[in-house]
């Protein structure tokens, strides 16, 4: 997803990379960042996906969903650090 984004916002012209396992939570925080002025909002399903799109898209914030299968959201945030190491990383869990 991308909009223009509105300078006066916060995430003003940032780009997020969501990654949940349920593409209903994704499209849920995609549309929290896009309404806060982030002109993209890339979304990933899994801890191994978001690891490749980060490595295409270099987002400004990754939010990291905890529990996933195959590789959870805390070992996608260690090996994103090491990628990227000034990268913020949001991990929650429902």
């Amino acid at each position: 997803m991308q909009i223009e984004s509105d300078p006066k916002k916060r995430g003003a012209g940032k780009t997020v990379l969501a990654v949940d396992d349920n593409p209903a939570i994704r499209k849920l925080l995609a549309s929290a960042f896009l309404s806060d002025g982030c002109k993209k909002c890339a979304e990933a399903g899994g801890g191994q996906e978001a690891i490749e799109v980060a490595k295409q898209i270099k987002p400004d914030i990754v939010i990291l969903d905890l529990s996933m299968p195959v590789m959870d959201g805390l070992a996608a945030a260690s090996e994103l650090r090491r990628v990227f190491p000034p990268m913020p990383i949001i991990l929650f869990t429902l």
